[in-house]
Protein backbone atom coordinates (compact mmCIF):
# COMPACT_ATOMS: atom_id res chain seq x y z
CA UNK A 1 0.00 0.00 0.00
CA UNK A 2 1.40 3.42 -1.02
CA UNK A 3 1.89 6.21 1.46
CA UNK A 4 -0.69 8.29 -0.40
CA UNK A 5 -3.32 5.54 -0.13
CA UNK A 6 -2.59 5.13 3.57
CA UNK A 7 -3.05 8.84 4.22
CA UNK A 8 -6.34 8.84 2.32
CA UNK A 9 -7.75 5.94 4.32
CA UNK A 10 -6.92 7.69 7.57
CA UNK A 11 -9.01 10.68 6.43
CA UNK A 12 -12.09 8.73 5.36
CA UNK A 13 -15.14 11.02 5.80
CA UNK A 14 -17.68 8.35 4.82
CA UNK A 15 -17.59 6.88 8.33
CA UNK A 16 -17.94 8.31 11.81
CA UNK A 17 -20.09 11.16 13.15
CA UNK A 18 -20.91 13.94 10.69
CA UNK A 19 -20.63 16.67 13.31
CA UNK A 20 -17.16 15.47 14.33
CA UNK A 21 -15.94 15.65 10.74
CA UNK A 22 -17.41 19.13 10.28
CA UNK A 23 -15.65 20.42 13.41
CA UNK A 24 -12.34 18.75 12.50
CA UNK A 25 -12.35 20.34 9.04
CA UNK A 26 -13.98 23.68 9.86
CA UNK A 27 -11.86 24.71 12.85
CA UNK A 28 -8.53 24.78 10.97
CA UNK A 29 -10.34 26.50 8.11
CA UNK A 30 -11.53 29.24 10.50
CA UNK A 31 -7.88 29.88 11.35
CA UNK A 32 -6.76 29.75 7.72
CA UNK A 33 -9.55 31.93 6.32
CA UNK A 34 -9.17 34.33 9.23
CA UNK A 35 -5.51 34.67 8.42
CA UNK A 36 -6.18 35.49 4.76
CA UNK A 37 -8.85 38.04 5.60
CA UNK A 38 -6.60 39.59 8.23
CA UNK A 39 -4.11 39.92 5.35
CA UNK A 40 -6.64 42.13 3.54
CA UNK A 41 -7.64 44.01 6.69
CA UNK A 42 -3.99 44.71 7.48
CA UNK A 43 -3.52 46.26 4.04
CA UNK A 44 -6.62 48.43 4.56
CA UNK A 45 -5.51 49.46 8.04
CA UNK A 46 -1.94 50.44 7.18
CA UNK A 47 -2.86 52.07 3.85
CA UNK A 48 -5.64 53.95 5.63
CA UNK A 49 -2.96 55.64 7.73
CA UNK A 50 -1.54 57.14 4.52
CA UNK A 51 -4.77 59.03 3.80
CA UNK A 52 -8.34 58.82 2.50
CA UNK A 53 -7.24 58.96 -1.15
CA UNK A 54 -4.94 55.96 -0.75
CA UNK A 55 -7.70 54.05 1.04
CA UNK A 56 -10.10 54.90 -1.78
CA UNK A 57 -7.53 53.57 -4.27
CA UNK A 58 -7.57 50.23 -2.46
CA UNK A 59 -11.35 50.32 -2.59
CA UNK A 60 -11.20 50.62 -6.38
CA UNK A 61 -8.83 47.63 -6.62
CA UNK A 62 -11.19 45.37 -4.68
CA UNK A 63 -13.43 44.32 -7.63
CA UNK A 64 -10.40 43.55 -9.84
CA UNK A 65 -8.50 41.51 -7.26
CA UNK A 66 -11.68 39.69 -6.30
CA UNK A 67 -12.40 38.73 -9.92
CA UNK A 68 -8.86 37.34 -10.20
CA UNK A 69 -9.20 35.29 -7.01
CA UNK A 70 -12.68 34.02 -7.82
CA UNK A 71 -11.58 32.75 -11.22
CA UNK A 72 -8.83 30.84 -9.42
CA UNK A 73 -11.28 29.61 -6.77
CA UNK A 74 -13.23 27.92 -9.55
CA UNK A 75 -10.27 25.62 -10.12
CA UNK A 76 -9.76 25.24 -6.36
CA UNK A 77 -13.37 24.17 -5.79
CA UNK A 78 -13.16 21.77 -8.72
CA UNK A 79 -9.96 20.30 -7.28
CA UNK A 80 -11.56 19.70 -3.88
CA UNK A 81 -14.72 18.23 -5.40
CA UNK A 82 -12.90 15.86 -7.78
CA UNK A 83 -10.33 14.72 -5.22
CA UNK A 84 -12.98 14.07 -2.55
CA UNK A 85 -15.26 12.16 -4.91
CA UNK A 86 -12.38 10.06 -6.25
CA UNK A 87 -11.47 9.16 -2.68
CA UNK A 88 -15.09 8.38 -1.81
CA UNK A 89 -15.31 6.10 -4.84
CA UNK A 90 -12.08 4.33 -3.82
CA UNK A 91 -10.08 5.61 -6.80
CA UNK A 92 -7.04 6.86 -4.90
CA UNK A 93 -4.63 6.30 -7.80
CA UNK A 94 -6.29 9.07 -9.81
CA UNK A 95 -5.72 11.65 -7.08
CA UNK A 96 -2.03 12.22 -7.86
CA UNK A 97 -2.76 12.78 -11.56
CA UNK A 98 -5.52 15.27 -10.74
CA UNK A 99 -3.36 17.21 -8.28
CA UNK A 100 -0.26 17.35 -10.49
CA UNK A 101 -1.94 18.43 -13.70
CA UNK A 102 -4.40 20.66 -11.84
CA UNK A 103 -1.54 22.67 -10.34
CA UNK A 104 0.06 23.09 -13.75
CA UNK A 105 -3.27 24.22 -15.22
CA UNK A 106 -3.83 26.88 -12.54
CA UNK A 107 -0.26 28.18 -12.96
CA UNK A 108 -0.78 28.68 -16.69
CA UNK A 109 -4.20 30.23 -16.15
CA UNK A 110 -3.03 32.66 -13.45
CA UNK A 111 -0.15 33.84 -15.67
CA UNK A 112 -2.67 34.56 -18.42
CA UNK A 113 -4.94 36.51 -16.05
CA UNK A 114 -2.01 38.54 -14.70
CA UNK A 115 -0.88 39.42 -18.25
CA UNK A 116 -4.37 40.52 -19.29
CA UNK A 117 -4.81 42.56 -16.11
CA UNK A 118 -1.49 44.34 -16.59
CA UNK A 119 -2.05 45.15 -20.26
CA UNK A 120 -5.59 46.48 -19.73
CA UNK A 121 -5.01 48.09 -16.32
CA UNK A 122 -5.99 51.65 -17.33
CA UNK A 123 -9.16 50.75 -19.28
CA UNK A 124 -10.33 48.49 -16.44
CA UNK A 125 -10.04 51.19 -13.78
CA UNK A 126 -11.42 53.88 -16.09
CA UNK A 127 -14.50 51.70 -16.49
CA UNK A 128 -14.85 51.28 -12.71
CA UNK A 129 -14.80 55.06 -12.32
CA UNK A 130 -11.39 55.61 -10.69
CA UNK A 131 -10.43 59.27 -11.02
CA UNK A 132 -7.11 60.97 -11.70
CA UNK A 133 -6.56 61.46 -7.96
CA UNK A 134 -6.39 57.71 -7.23
CA UNK A 135 -4.83 56.36 -10.46
CA UNK A 136 -1.19 57.07 -9.46
CA UNK A 137 -1.69 54.93 -6.34
CA UNK A 138 -3.36 52.18 -8.37
CA UNK A 139 -0.35 52.20 -10.73
CA UNK A 140 1.94 51.77 -7.74
CA UNK A 141 -0.04 48.83 -6.40
CA UNK A 142 -1.60 46.72 -9.15
CA UNK A 143 1.35 45.76 -11.46
CA UNK A 144 3.15 44.20 -8.49
CA UNK A 145 -0.08 42.68 -7.20
CA UNK A 146 -0.66 40.86 -10.50
CA UNK A 147 2.67 39.07 -10.06
CA UNK A 148 1.79 38.12 -6.49
CA UNK A 149 -1.56 36.81 -7.76
CA UNK A 150 0.31 34.13 -9.72
CA UNK A 151 2.13 32.97 -6.60
CA UNK A 152 -0.96 32.84 -4.36
CA UNK A 153 -2.93 30.86 -6.98
CA UNK A 154 -0.74 27.79 -6.54
CA UNK A 155 -1.21 27.38 -2.76
CA UNK A 156 -4.94 28.11 -3.08
CA UNK A 157 -5.43 25.10 -5.37
CA UNK A 158 -2.89 22.94 -3.52
CA UNK A 159 -4.72 23.59 -0.25
CA UNK A 160 -8.02 22.57 -1.85
CA UNK A 161 -6.49 19.26 -2.92
CA UNK A 162 -5.33 18.57 0.64
CA UNK A 163 -8.74 19.55 2.07
CA UNK A 164 -10.41 17.25 -0.45
CA UNK A 165 -8.44 14.43 1.17
CA UNK A 166 -9.99 15.39 4.51
CA UNK A 167 -7.04 17.31 6.00
CA UNK A 168 -7.69 20.98 6.85
CA UNK A 169 -4.72 21.45 9.22
CA UNK A 170 -1.88 21.93 6.73
CA UNK A 171 -3.82 24.32 4.47
CA UNK A 172 -4.41 26.43 7.57
CA UNK A 173 -0.67 26.40 8.28
CA UNK A 174 0.01 27.77 4.79
CA UNK A 175 -2.56 30.56 5.14
CA UNK A 176 -1.35 31.57 8.60
CA UNK A 177 2.19 31.77 7.23
CA UNK A 178 1.02 34.14 4.48
CA UNK A 179 -0.78 36.41 6.94
CA UNK A 180 2.08 36.57 9.44
CA UNK A 181 4.66 37.45 6.78
CA UNK A 182 2.38 40.11 5.30
CA UNK A 183 1.50 41.74 8.63
CA UNK A 184 5.19 41.93 9.56
CA UNK A 185 6.28 43.39 6.21
CA UNK A 186 3.38 45.81 5.64
CA UNK A 187 4.38 48.55 8.13
CA UNK A 188 8.08 48.09 7.36
CA UNK A 189 7.72 48.60 3.61
CA UNK A 190 4.79 51.06 3.67
CA UNK A 191 6.21 53.48 6.25
CA UNK A 192 9.94 52.75 5.92
CA UNK A 193 10.65 51.26 9.34
CA UNK A 194 14.03 49.83 10.45
CA UNK A 195 15.96 51.49 7.65
CA UNK A 196 13.73 50.31 4.81
CA UNK A 197 12.59 52.93 2.27
CA UNK A 198 9.03 54.26 2.72
CA UNK A 199 7.25 52.98 -0.39
CA UNK A 200 3.59 53.60 0.46
CA UNK A 201 1.17 51.66 -1.74
CA UNK A 202 4.04 50.02 -3.61
CA UNK A 203 5.37 48.73 -0.29
CA UNK A 204 2.03 47.08 0.48
CA UNK A 205 2.12 45.30 -2.89
CA UNK A 206 5.71 44.11 -2.37
CA UNK A 207 4.80 42.80 1.10
CA UNK A 208 1.98 40.79 -0.49
CA UNK A 209 4.30 39.45 -3.19
CA UNK A 210 6.88 38.21 -0.69
CA UNK A 211 4.19 36.63 1.50
CA UNK A 212 2.63 34.86 -1.50
CA UNK A 213 6.01 33.52 -2.63
CA UNK A 214 6.54 32.06 0.84
CA UNK A 215 3.07 30.48 0.64
CA UNK A 216 3.86 28.86 -2.71
CA UNK A 217 7.07 27.31 -1.41
CA UNK A 218 5.34 26.04 1.73
CA UNK A 219 2.37 24.53 -0.14
CA UNK A 220 4.55 22.79 -2.74
CA UNK A 221 6.76 21.35 0.00
CA UNK A 222 3.68 19.84 1.68
CA UNK A 223 2.26 18.51 -1.61
CA UNK A 224 5.54 16.96 -2.78
CA UNK A 225 7.25 15.75 0.38
CA UNK A 226 4.51 15.24 2.96
CA UNK A 227 1.49 14.20 0.89
CA UNK A 228 3.48 12.53 -1.93
CA UNK A 229 0.98 13.82 -4.47
CA UNK A 230 3.32 14.76 -7.30
CA UNK A 231 3.21 12.48 -10.35
CA UNK A 232 5.91 13.80 -12.73
CA UNK A 233 5.33 11.28 -15.52
CA UNK A 234 1.74 12.37 -16.11
CA UNK A 235 2.93 15.90 -16.93
CA UNK A 236 4.02 14.78 -20.40
CA UNK A 237 1.14 12.36 -21.03
CA UNK A 238 -1.55 13.83 -23.26
CA UNK A 239 -4.03 11.15 -22.15
CA UNK A 240 -3.61 12.23 -18.52
CA UNK A 241 -4.08 15.88 -19.44
CA UNK A 242 -7.33 15.10 -21.26
CA UNK A 243 -8.54 12.91 -18.38
CA UNK A 244 -7.84 15.54 -15.70
CA UNK A 245 -8.93 18.55 -17.77
CA UNK A 246 -12.32 16.98 -18.40
CA UNK A 247 -12.83 16.18 -14.70
CA UNK A 248 -11.78 19.62 -13.49
CA UNK A 249 -13.15 21.92 -16.18
CA UNK A 250 -16.67 20.51 -16.10
CA UNK A 251 -16.83 21.90 -12.54
CA UNK A 252 -14.29 24.73 -12.71
CA UNK A 253 -15.87 26.57 -15.65
CA UNK A 254 -19.38 26.99 -14.20
CA UNK A 255 -17.96 27.54 -10.71
CA UNK A 256 -15.57 30.21 -12.02
CA UNK A 257 -18.40 31.89 -13.88
CA UNK A 258 -20.52 31.69 -10.74
CA UNK A 259 -17.69 32.94 -8.53
CA UNK A 260 -16.76 35.82 -10.81
CA UNK A 261 -20.32 37.10 -10.60
CA UNK A 262 -19.71 38.33 -7.03
CA UNK A 263 -16.81 40.65 -7.98
CA UNK A 264 -18.73 41.80 -11.05
CA UNK A 265 -21.50 42.81 -8.66
CA UNK A 266 -18.86 44.45 -6.46
CA UNK A 267 -17.60 46.19 -9.61
CA UNK A 268 -21.14 47.41 -10.25
CA UNK A 269 -21.54 48.48 -6.63
CA UNK A 270 -18.32 50.48 -6.89
CA UNK A 271 -19.52 52.23 -10.05
CA UNK A 272 -22.81 53.07 -8.33
CA UNK A 273 -21.03 54.40 -5.23
CA UNK A 274 -18.49 56.31 -7.34
CA UNK A 275 -21.31 58.75 -8.15
CA UNK A 276 -21.87 59.21 -4.42
CA UNK A 277 -18.18 59.93 -3.75
CA UNK A 278 -14.75 58.49 -2.98
CA UNK A 279 -15.65 58.35 0.71
CA UNK A 280 -18.49 55.92 -0.05
CA UNK A 281 -16.17 53.75 -2.17
CA UNK A 282 -13.54 53.71 0.58
CA UNK A 283 -16.14 52.94 3.25
CA UNK A 284 -17.60 50.11 1.19
CA UNK A 285 -14.13 48.61 0.68
CA UNK A 286 -13.48 48.60 4.43
CA UNK A 287 -16.97 47.30 5.27
CA UNK A 288 -16.69 44.44 2.77
CA UNK A 289 -13.40 43.31 4.28
CA UNK A 290 -14.79 43.41 7.80
CA UNK A 291 -17.96 41.62 6.69
CA UNK A 292 -15.79 38.85 5.24
CA UNK A 293 -14.00 38.61 8.58
CA UNK A 294 -17.33 38.30 10.43
CA UNK A 295 -18.45 35.51 8.08
CA UNK A 296 -15.33 33.38 8.55
CA UNK A 297 -17.15 30.58 10.43
CA UNK A 298 -19.72 30.29 7.64
CA UNK A 299 -17.03 30.23 4.96
CA UNK A 300 -15.24 27.55 6.96
CA UNK A 301 -18.36 25.40 7.30
CA UNK A 302 -19.28 25.89 3.63
CA UNK A 303 -15.72 25.04 2.58
CA UNK A 304 -15.58 22.09 4.95
CA UNK A 305 -18.82 20.76 3.51
CA UNK A 306 -17.16 20.25 0.11
CA UNK A 307 -14.88 17.29 1.01
CA UNK A 308 -17.45 15.87 3.42
CA UNK A 309 -20.30 15.90 0.92
CA UNK A 310 -17.97 15.02 -1.96
CA UNK A 311 -16.65 11.85 -0.35
CA UNK A 312 -20.08 10.67 0.81
CA UNK A 313 -21.74 11.57 -2.48
CA UNK A 314 -19.00 9.71 -4.35
CA UNK A 315 -19.62 6.68 -2.13
CA UNK A 316 -23.39 6.87 -2.73
CA UNK A 317 -24.19 7.65 0.92
CA UNK A 318 -27.05 10.11 0.34
CA UNK A 319 -28.35 9.89 3.89
CA UNK A 320 -25.05 11.22 5.22
CA UNK A 321 -25.08 13.97 2.57
CA UNK A 322 -28.54 15.05 3.73
CA UNK A 323 -27.53 14.95 7.39
CA UNK A 324 -24.48 17.12 6.73
CA UNK A 325 -26.52 19.65 4.76
CA UNK A 326 -29.21 19.84 7.42
CA UNK A 327 -26.75 20.49 10.25
CA UNK A 328 -24.82 23.07 8.22
CA UNK A 329 -27.99 25.00 7.38
CA UNK A 330 -29.05 25.07 11.02
CA UNK A 331 -25.63 26.34 12.05
CA UNK A 332 -25.85 29.06 9.41
CA UNK A 333 -29.15 30.26 10.80
CA UNK A 334 -27.99 30.33 14.43
CA UNK A 335 -24.71 32.04 13.58
CA UNK A 336 -26.47 34.66 11.48
CA UNK A 337 -28.70 35.61 14.39
CA UNK A 338 -25.78 35.77 16.83
CA UNK A 339 -23.63 37.93 14.56
CA UNK A 340 -26.34 40.61 14.43
CA UNK A 341 -26.02 41.22 18.16
CA UNK A 342 -22.21 41.25 18.22
CA UNK A 343 -21.74 43.59 15.24
CA UNK A 344 -24.40 45.99 16.52
CA UNK A 345 -22.33 46.69 19.62
CA UNK A 346 -18.90 46.90 17.99
CA UNK A 347 -19.69 48.74 14.72
CA UNK A 348 -19.13 52.23 16.12
CA UNK A 349 -15.79 51.16 17.61
CA UNK A 350 -14.46 49.47 14.44
CA UNK A 351 -14.83 52.27 11.87
CA UNK A 352 -12.37 54.73 13.52
CA UNK A 353 -9.61 52.12 13.23
CA UNK A 354 -9.49 52.45 9.45
CA UNK A 355 -9.95 56.14 8.78
CA UNK A 356 -10.24 59.55 10.43
CA UNK A 357 -12.62 60.74 7.72
CA UNK A 358 -16.13 61.22 9.18
CA UNK A 359 -17.91 60.22 5.97
CA UNK A 360 -15.99 56.95 5.71
CA UNK A 361 -16.60 56.20 9.38
CA UNK A 362 -20.33 56.85 8.99
CA UNK A 363 -20.66 54.50 6.01
CA UNK A 364 -18.73 51.68 7.69
CA UNK A 365 -20.74 52.01 10.93
CA UNK A 366 -24.10 52.01 9.13
CA UNK A 367 -23.14 49.03 7.00
CA UNK A 368 -21.99 46.94 9.96
CA UNK A 369 -25.07 47.79 12.01
CA UNK A 370 -27.77 47.07 9.42
CA UNK A 371 -26.43 44.58 6.83
CA UNK A 372 -25.87 41.79 9.43
CA UNK A 373 -29.65 41.68 9.82
CA UNK A 374 -29.55 39.68 6.58
CA UNK A 375 -26.55 37.47 7.40
CA UNK A 376 -28.85 34.45 7.79
CA UNK A 377 -29.60 34.79 4.08
CA UNK A 378 -25.89 35.04 3.22
CA UNK A 379 -25.16 31.91 5.24
CA UNK A 380 -27.95 29.81 3.73
CA UNK A 381 -26.96 30.80 0.20
CA UNK A 382 -23.24 30.07 0.76
CA UNK A 383 -23.84 26.63 2.29
CA UNK A 384 -26.35 25.69 -0.41
CA UNK A 385 -24.14 26.63 -3.37
CA UNK A 386 -21.07 24.98 -1.80
CA UNK A 387 -23.04 21.75 -1.41
CA UNK A 388 -24.24 21.94 -5.01
CA UNK A 389 -20.66 22.26 -6.27
CA UNK A 390 -19.49 19.31 -4.17
CA UNK A 391 -22.25 17.13 -5.63
CA UNK A 392 -21.44 18.15 -9.21
CA UNK A 393 -24.39 20.57 -9.53
CA UNK A 394 -22.20 23.51 -10.48
CA UNK A 395 -24.57 24.66 -13.24
CA UNK A 396 -27.42 24.91 -10.73
CA UNK A 397 -25.26 27.01 -8.41
CA UNK A 398 -24.36 29.22 -11.39
CA UNK A 399 -28.05 29.71 -12.17
CA UNK A 400 -28.74 30.75 -8.59
CA UNK A 401 -25.92 33.29 -8.67
CA UNK A 402 -27.05 34.76 -11.98
CA UNK A 403 -30.59 35.32 -10.69
CA UNK A 404 -29.40 36.75 -7.38
CA UNK A 405 -26.82 39.08 -8.89
CA UNK A 406 -28.21 40.41 -12.16
CA UNK A 407 -31.95 40.24 -11.53
CA UNK A 408 -31.94 41.23 -7.85
CA UNK A 409 -28.71 42.78 -6.47
CA UNK A 410 -27.67 45.29 -9.13
CA UNK A 411 -31.14 46.58 -10.08
CA UNK A 412 -32.01 47.08 -6.41
CA UNK A 413 -28.70 48.79 -5.66
CA UNK A 414 -28.99 51.16 -8.60
CA UNK A 415 -32.60 52.11 -7.96
CA UNK A 416 -32.41 52.53 -4.19
CA UNK A 417 -29.06 54.39 -4.29
CA UNK A 418 -30.44 56.74 -6.94
CA UNK A 419 -33.34 57.75 -4.70
CA UNK A 420 -31.97 57.28 -1.17
CA UNK A 421 -28.16 57.54 -1.47
CA UNK A 422 -25.97 55.51 0.89
CA UNK A 423 -28.92 54.35 3.00
CA UNK A 424 -30.67 53.03 -0.09
CA UNK A 425 -27.51 51.17 -1.11
CA UNK A 426 -27.26 49.45 2.28
CA UNK A 427 -30.96 48.61 2.16
CA UNK A 428 -30.54 46.99 -1.26
CA UNK A 429 -27.88 44.61 0.10
CA UNK A 430 -30.15 43.57 2.97
CA UNK A 431 -33.03 42.87 0.58
CA UNK A 432 -30.76 40.94 -1.81
CA UNK A 433 -29.51 38.63 0.96
CA UNK A 434 -33.04 37.83 2.10
CA UNK A 435 -34.23 37.08 -1.44
CA UNK A 436 -31.12 34.92 -2.02
CA UNK A 437 -32.04 32.72 0.97
CA UNK A 438 -35.52 32.22 -0.45
CA UNK A 439 -34.03 31.22 -3.81
CA UNK A 440 -31.67 28.75 -2.12
CA UNK A 441 -34.49 27.04 -0.26
CA UNK A 442 -36.59 26.84 -3.40
CA UNK A 443 -33.83 25.28 -5.48
CA UNK A 444 -32.89 22.83 -2.75
CA UNK A 445 -36.43 21.59 -2.58
CA UNK A 446 -37.05 21.45 -6.32
CA UNK A 447 -33.75 20.26 -7.79
CA UNK A 448 -32.20 17.92 -5.24
CA UNK A 449 -33.32 14.35 -4.86
CA UNK A 450 -36.35 13.70 -2.64
CA UNK A 451 -34.17 12.75 0.32
CA UNK A 452 -32.16 15.97 0.06
CA UNK A 453 -35.31 18.03 0.55
CA UNK A 454 -35.57 16.47 4.01
CA UNK A 455 -32.62 18.66 5.01
CA UNK A 456 -35.07 21.53 5.14
CA UNK A 457 -37.30 19.85 7.71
Amino acid sequence: MSQTTSKIQKRDLTKGPIFGHVIRIALPMVIGIGSIISFSLADSYFIGQLGATELAAIGYTYPVTTIFFNLIFGMAIAMSAVVSRKIGAGLADDVRKVVTIGLLMVTIFSCFLAFVGYVFLDPIFDLIGAGDDVMPYIHDYMPIWFISGIFISIPIVANSAIRGMGDAFWPAVVMVTVAVVNVILDPILIFGLWGAPAMGMKGAAIASLIADMVATCTALFIIIYREKLLAPLCMVCSTSWKFVAKLLLVIAVPVSLSSVIAPIVSYGYTMILADVGNEAVAGFGVAMRFEAFALIPIMAVAGGMAPLIGQNYGAGLNSRVNEALSKALRFGIFYGVGSVVILFFIAEHVSPLFSEDDAIRSFVSSYLIYVPLSFVGVNIFAITTSSMNAMGRAKTALGLNIIKSFFVALPLAYGLTLFYGENGFIGSIIATNIIAAMLAFYYLKSLYCKDASNALQ
